[in-house]
């Protein structure tokens, strides 16, 4: 049993010099964990204006200028989430709606960490600039205390 242990640890050793996993993975995978809610509700991805798939594919009717736009709608626990994705040199920039519930609050999860959604006006409309590319997910809570998770998408 000690061979196998100490031959485990130099495989892992050697692993981790030669194709070491990502910072950026890491925390990503930290974040997942760390901000889990068993009680929570998932909100799926319905529907994405990038989706390779007919199954996913939303074409809004929308201006030639808003071309390179992404839009996203997740759908679970009695809220819609519907996020357009714009990019800038400066990062993303989220703009959003809960739709079907009063939220109460909203966090967007990244790999880096969170991020409060401070201004949801009385429509459940939100603004977010400078939002890095990578996975994110949002995590609402409505007034009733009812917590809904969209499921992690990759911008």
């Amino acid at each position: 049993m000690h061979d196998h242990d100490d031959l485990l640890a130099r495989l892992t050793s050697i692993a981790a010099e030669v194709d070491p996993v990502p910072d950026a993975v890491r925390r990503a995978a930290r974040a997942a964990i760390a901000t889990r809610d068993l009680d929570g509700q998932l909100a799926r991805l319905v529907a994405d204006s990038a989706a390779p798939s007919p199954a996913l594919a939303y074409q809004p009717v929308r201006r030639a200028d808003l071309a390179d736009d992404r839009f996203l709608t997740f759908d679970g626990g009695g809220l819609v989430v519907e996020l357009e994705v714009t990019g800038a040199a400066d990062g993303l920039t989220l703009i959003g709606q809960l739709i079907g519930a009063h939220p109460a609050e909203c966090v967007l999860e990244h790999g880096d960490g969170r991020r409060e959604v401070l201004r949801l006006d009385a429509l459940g409309r939100f603004l977010l600039t400078r939002v890095s590319p990578g996975p994110v997910r949002l995590r609402c809570r409505d007034l009733a205390g009812t917590a809904v998770t969209t499921s992690w998408v990759n911008l």
